[in-house]
């Protein structure tokens, strides 16, 4: 068993140094290019802060606006559960009172 475990040990730290090893590699600069590199290469510059803005209350009310129709789905559907536990529960205690009577 100790066998076992010194080779899983060895394993782990070749792996783990393997890790660091690749890490440690320099990417070349023609394949890294970073936003502020892209964006004024391209000569957009981006989407501007109204755009921005737009897009996050689009999809905010876009978001709103599911939520809402799944919680009054989940509403409706709960209130007609109710109602036929209330029927079966009202069946179930005319039964008992015709069996008093």
């Amino acid at each position: 068993r100790s066998n076992i475990e010194a080779t899983l040990c060895t394993v782990k730290l070749q792996s783990v140094t393997m890790m660091f090893s690749i890490a440690k590699r320099q990417i070349p600069s023609t394949l890294r290019s970073f936003s502020s590199t892209a964006a004024s290469s391209s000569g957009g510059g981006g989407a501007g802060l109204f755009a921005r803005v737009g897009s996050f209350i689009s999809g905010a009310g876009l978001t709103a606006l599911a939520t809402e129709i799944y919680i009054f789905k989940e509403v409706r559907e709960g209130n007609l559960e109710m109602l036929k536990n209330q029927r079966e529960l009202e069946k179930r205690l005319a039964a008992l009172e015709k069996k008093k009577h």
